[in-house]
């Protein structure tokens, strides 16, 4: 079952259209995931309303969500979209979250009263409106990686590029660089033809070093890249995938799991 991170983004994201108009749109501070088919939380960020309240801790299950002017709903109803536009809203207001942390029972649920504010940690984030099949894909700068050579997306003009944005920290991320690393191997056709993309988001280039040396990841093109690229890009949440044709085009967007089949249909010819 694939795994899914979003950002519950903060302040200063208000284009996305959430929230109400002249008011800072803000979030409480946690990473969702779903796990088990169930809402979860994944990470906790500091500085936040969720970090202050000293009770939500990574692995606490959601059981529903409320806010000042939305009466509370079941998590299974609102699923990933709908908790995230339930999470966010003006900087300020209160959202009613209720929980069962993690290895407890339902009978051990608890509601919280939350209020949104502003995430400092989230001001590098795109804001999830992902680039059009068509357009051009902006040039980014990367640092491969375990060289720290720098290159750029222009680099690869005449190649489809598959361009995976990750963390170590994003434990669905894991499976999704696997499989890039996987794929050379898989699609021997594709060599000089396709370049695989794994760009780290994490802070610390030594430790994405660490991580892909402990997992053996060295087939793929890994790299990091900086805020610049996660804006750029309008990456809200890890994994999110691009692919790129041979005129430097967006081609899809967000379909990791259908990598192979919108490559082989570019190196034919045919269009997406």
């Amino acid at each position: 079952m694939k795994m899914v991170i979003l950002f519950v983004l903060a302040a200063g994201l208000g284009s996305m259209g959430w929230g109400v108009l002249g008011q800072e749109t803000a979030g409480i501070g946690v990473v969702l995931g779903v796990e088990g088919g169930k809402l979860v939380i994944l990470r906790v960020l500091p500085d936040s309303a969720a970090a202050n309240s000293k009770v939500i801790h990574a692995g606490d299950r959601i059981v529903s969500i409320g806010a000042e002017d939305k009466p509370a709903v079941a998590a299974e109803e609102l699923k990933m979209a709908g908790a995230v536009r339930m999470l966010r809203g003006p900087k300020g207001t209160p959202v009613y979250l209720t929980i069962i942390p993690a290895g407890k029972e339902e009978s051990d649920a608890r509601t919280l009263r939350l209020i949104r504010g502003e995430l400092k940690e989230l001001s590098a984030w795109g804001d999830g409106k992902r680039l059009e099949a068509g357009t051009k894909a902006p040039n980014i700068r990367m640092v491969i990686l375990p060289e720290k050579q720098t290159e750029h997306l222009t680099n690869y003009t005449g190649k489809i590029v598959v361009l995976e944005f990750w963390a170590t920290w994003c434990g669905p991320c894991q499976q999704a660089v696997a499989n890039l690393q996987a794929y050379m191997d898989q699609y021997p056709n594709w060599r000089d033809k396709v370049v695989l993309v794994a760009a780290s988001i994490d802070e610390s280039q030594e430790a994405v070093i660490k991580h892909l040396k402990a997992n053996g990841w060295d087939k793929a093109h890994n790299a990091w890249v900086g805020t610049d690229a996660v804006k750029a890009y309008h990456v809200d949440g890890v994994p999110t995938t691009y692919v790129i044709d041979q005129e430097g085009r967006i081609a899809r967007a967000d379909h990791t799991s259908e990598i192979p089949t919108v490559v082989n249909r570019l190196m034919s010819g045919k269009a997406d």
